[in-house]
């Protein structure tokens, strides 16, 4: 018997997500004796945006070094976590710091708040959060900075 179309395409997507999910982080090696950026994150997506009031909520988030081309390298955690999707937390709350090349240099936070939903062709994410702010810093050897971002209802 043939399965409904609805049903395969919600294995295909939840097969795909858990794809995602275990692919490894490759990070930017910060050379030696890394500055530090502590990032201090609270982000929610508004209940008037969930169908229901238990729609599950998928984060990808992470601190970047801006590069002139080509894709943005992901800042290591000092304590190794995970930065793409990310089920069912509403809100994300972390508090992660991140291994930085010293020296001028400018980082990208991005945050981005989703949830899987039937579309024309079966499973589609819709947008529900999106941020992105550049910070230029100078960071010294060994130095420190602290970012603290409350985004979307945890205001």
């Amino acid at each position: 018997m043939k399965q409904p179309a609805k049903s395969l395409d919600a294995v295909y997507a939840a097969a795909f997500l858990l794809f995602l999910a275990g692919c490894g982080q490759v990070y930017l090696d910060p050379g030696p004796n890394p500055a530090q950026v502590r990032v201090e994150l609270k982000a929610q997506v508004p209940a008037s945006y969930l169908r229901t009031p238990n729609e599950w909520v998928y984060w990808d988030w992470g601190l970047y070094l801006v590069v002139p081309s080509g894709p943005l390298p992901l800042l290591k955690p000092v304590q190794p976590q995970k930065f793409k999707v990310i089920a069912n937390v509403n809100p994300l709350v972390r508090d992660t710091v991140f291994l930085a090349p010293p020296g001028r240099h400018t980082f990208r936070l991005i945050v981005s708040g989703y949830a899987l939903r039937w579309g024309g062709e079966g499973m589609v994410p819709v947008s529900l959060l999106n941020y992105s702010q550049d910070f230029a810093l100078n960071l010294p050897p060994g130095g420190s900075h602290s970012i603290n971002k409350t985004l979307g209802a945890a205001r």
